[in-house]
């Protein structure tokens, strides 16, 4: 569901103003000598981004964050291209910068901050909370979310590193680590309460779980995992479901009998 308020820059609600929101790429070095663009030009955005690619000229680029180019849109053009409650990158500066945006239920200030899978966004001033999913098109897409949903977050285990003293380093699929001496594997999903990141559930990756399909010719299917298959070969493992199967690393538990989340139905 879209949010159609618009959110005033001093904290209140009003009609924004039309204005281009592409600016003039910005040219920074990177190592080599080469020069990188701080902007994409919008014909050349990656295809998980729903936006309209001929609205304006350029379109800003995500920080290196949590998440992949790919796999993240910054946090301006999210309230502007998808919540729509602004017109212009000046005034998702503004609402950003009075503090009227909360991401994982934090304060973010950060216009070009990338947004991606399962981040949870919250505009308290007009009580509207949002989670980040993907669409059957491999798009990222902002469901609306309300009361508890939005005080948790799923995030999947990509990897565990041991630490000096033989502590457990979990790492997460957006970038953050989390110490645990929980009896987790790579590929189970925590729900964490958040703000604070505390354990509320682990998603084991078995057999009746339901399973987000984040890549592929099922992208956005959320389906029943019946068997994970591994190849004694360079092919990657894969999981079967019902009426199909897919790579593993494409399977995404968002549940331990019913499914957390909603599938997106666009």
């Amino acid at each position: 569901m879209e949010c159609t308020h618009r959110l005033r820059a001093e904290g209140g609600i009003e009609g924004a103003r039309p204005a281009d929101f592409g600016q003039k790429s910005r040219v920074g070095s990177a190592a080599g000598g080469k020069r990188v663009s701080d902007h994409l030009k919008r014909i050349t955005v990656p295809r998980s981004w729903n936006v309209g690619r001929k609205a304006h000229f350029w379109a800003t680029k995500p920080k290196p964050g949590p998440h992949s180019l790919e796999g993240s849109v910054p946090l301006a053009m999210v309230l502007r291209d998808y919540l729509h409650v602004c017109d212009t990158a000046r005034e998702a500066r503004r609402i950003l910068g009075n503090g009227d945006v909360l991401l994982d239920q934090r304060v973010v200030r950060d216009p070009k901050r990338g947004i991606g899978l399962m981040d949870v966004i919250s505009l308290p001033a007009i009580k509207a909370n949002f989670r980040c999913l993907l669409d059957h098109h491999g798009r990222l897409h902002f469901s609306e979310i309300k009361g508890v949903a939005a005080k948790w977050k799923l995030l999947r285990i990509e990897g565990k590193t041991t630490l000096r003293g033989g502590k457990t380093q979990l790492n997460l699929h957006d970038g953050s680590n989390l110490l645990s001496d929980k009896e987790v594997n790579t590929g189970d999903v925590l729900q964490l309460a958040l703000p604070g990141l505390n354990v509320k559930k682990i998603l084991k990756f078995s057999k009746g779980a339901p399973a987000l399909v984040t890549g592929g010719a099922h992208v956005g299917t959320i389906a029943l995992l019946e068997e994970a298959v591994e190849t004694r070969s360079p092919r990657p493992n894969v999981v079967r479901f019902a009426e199909f199967e897919t790579l593993k690393q494409y399977a995404f538990v968002v549940g331990a009998k019913k499914a957390l989340v909603e599938e997106v139905a666009v």
